[in-house]
């Protein structure tokens, strides 16, 4: 559990901001994990096969569309 605690930053860690410094998300590419039920991650996948595409371009999609329809610029998916 500690590794979810924010500590102070040292002195070593400090910018003239106090901004805390970045350990996650620092490649091009940042992982996720998405939990779903037996269920709704077998229909996705179905749902994927049918699509002939992968379950990381649909959520990329989905989301996108929903970006989209709030007038907000889409995700770029590379």
């Amino acid at each position: 559990m500690s590794k979810f605690a924010v500590n102070k930053p040292t002195d070593s860690t400090t910018s003239n901001d106090n901004a805390l410094v970045q350990t996650r998300g620092k490649n091009k590419r940042v992982g996720i994990a998405v939990r779903l039920s037996h269920d709704d991650w077998h229909r996705a996948t179905e749902f994927a096969m049918r699509e002939q595409t992968s379950l990381q371009r649909l959520l990329v999609a989905g989301i996108s569309e929903l970006l989209k329809q709030r007038g907000l610029p889409p995700l770029t998916g590379d």
